[in-house]
């Protein structure tokens, strides 16, 4: 076979009826397939390359455009590989790069849904082969293995092979693109006569329609370099979507993602890339979102306010006192210690406070009582070996700053000269009265100068 054979349009572009609903979906549209197997050089995951690639546009009746060619990969090709496919080092030397095809794979996968046996390997090394040339490449699947396993449940195995022996396909070349890809369209063709409701119901389960999704979320985890802090989410052009904090970015940005909303759907869609901002703590985290926020302005989403629900209050005196949790319809004329935005925020104060020697349960209680006119609150810092000093006056957040542990953060003057200030909000104090009860933040008045 020669290096490349790129065939173009050979018939006038016909769409068949059938009729398949995007999930995502506020169209509906009329599908054109492109069948597709791929050959790689094998190694690492994520490090193979594409050796070999066949491609064959379908609207439903027949090819209407293909491309079959061998693709230099830059790097060694595996002894199994060599042996199973029969493509040696000497046959990929004058083959074209990927580059050099990645136009005429646009094209030709452009609107269609891309259907291969084990679909998910195919998919996943276009989209590595595009991520390498910085371009992003996102189409819906179709495996034609889960097909099978609907529609002929009663086959011994869905491997390739199997299956053409079991339904009598022709494969002339186990293992190389063309033969397989031809293989897999005859299958697809097979399958789509088995679905006797001529509606495609059982391929709307089976499409992957969500591949957008989970690809796109698994490119995001790549991009998070921190777990805690502070994340971006952008669209194309570079515009701030959203704007978060949390202390696990990659679970907040999956809940995000897998939200069943309107809202969530329209940020899936438009989002393009993630980025996060090590913070060290979910203070800082918070403090920076909100911070930010009225001067980025995202697309979705909006500063946080505080709705209590529920109060802690003091039960004892002194070293002995103890917390406890009560609504605030129930708080009568009781002085809460912090009112909380959510039971489980509070119950994880009250459980982490009971659980402190008397001294500090004591100290922590004098602080929110009677909050000192100046000081020093530290907690942890974005990496080994830092801290965050919080500065405090008369009871209010003054700012905070990063510094080394084996600094003289004590000295309160030089962390104020170079702290990062925040705008007084009652937010702010409450989220580091919330830190303290709960053992996040554990350094305050007695480590003044």
């Amino acid at each position: 076979m020669s290096p490349c054979l790129v065939s173009g349009p050979i018939y006038a572009l016909k769409v068949s009826f059938v009729e398949f609903t995007h999930r995502s979906g506020l169209a509906t549209f009329a599908t054109v397939f492109c069948v597709i197997d791929i050959e790689s050089s094998g190694g690492k995951y994520g490090q193979e390359a594409m050796i070999e690639i066949a491609a064959f546009r379908y609207d439903g009746t027949e090819v209407v455009d293909q491309l079959v060619s061998l693709v230099h990969p830059h790097r060694p090709v595996q002894a199994f590989v060599q042996k199973m496919t029969g493509i040696t080092p000497k046959m990929l030397q004058r083959a074209p790069r990927f580059h050099e095809l990645a136009k005429r794979l646009i094209e030709i996968t452009e609107d269609a849904v891309i259907v291969g046996h084990n679909v998910p390997f195919d998919y996943r090394m276009l989209r590595q082969e595009f991520e390498r040339l910085g371009y992003p490449y996102e189409r819906d699947t179709l495996d034609t293995i889960k097909l099978a396993e609907e529609l002929l449940p009663d086959m011994e195995s869905y491997g390739l092979s199997k299956l053409c022996d079991a339904l009598g396909l022709y494969r002339k070349d186990k293992h190389r693109a063309e033969s397989d890809a031809r293989a897999t369209l005859e299958l697809f063709e097979i399958l789509r006569s088995k679905d006797r409701q001529k509606k495609i119901s059982i391929f709307e389960q089976s499409v992957q329609s969500n591949d957008r999704l989970k690809d796109k979320l698994k490119d995001f985890q790549t991009m998070i370099k921190a777990r805690r802090g502070t994340f971006y989410i952008h669209d194309a052009q570079g515009q701030l979507l959203y704007l978060g904090a949390s202390d696990n970015i990659p679970a907040a940005v999956n809940r995000l993602f897998m939200a069943d909303t309107e809202r969530a759907a329209k940020l899936r869609e438009e989002s393009h890339s993630v980025r996060s901002e090590a913070t060290g703590n979910w203070l800082v985290a918070r403090i920076k979102r909100n911070e930010e926020m009225a001067e980025a302005k995202p697309r979705y989403g909006k500063p946080h306010t505080p709705r209590f629900q529920h109060a802690l209050i003091a039960r004892g005196k002194g070293a002995q006192a103890e917390l406890q949790l009560v609504p605030l319809e129930k708080l009568g004329k009781r002085l809460p210690l912090l009112q909380t935005e959510q039971n489980r925020a509070g119950w994880r104060a009250l459980r982490h406070f009971n659980g402190f020697k008397p001294e500090r349960r004591q100290a922590i209680i004098e602080w929110l009582e009677a909050p000192p006119e100046q000081a020093l609150v530290g907690g942890a810092g974005r990496f080994r070996g830092e801290g965050t000093a919080f500065i405090v006056e008369e009871g209010h957040l003054l700012g905070y700053r990063f510094f080394k542990l084996n600094q003289q953060w004590q000295d309160r003057e030089k962390l104020r000269q170079n702290m990062t200030p925040v705008s007084p909000q009652a937010a702010y104090d409450h989220w580091l009265k919330l830190g303290l009860l709960a053992g996040d933040f554990g350094s305050w008045r007695k480590k003044l100068q």
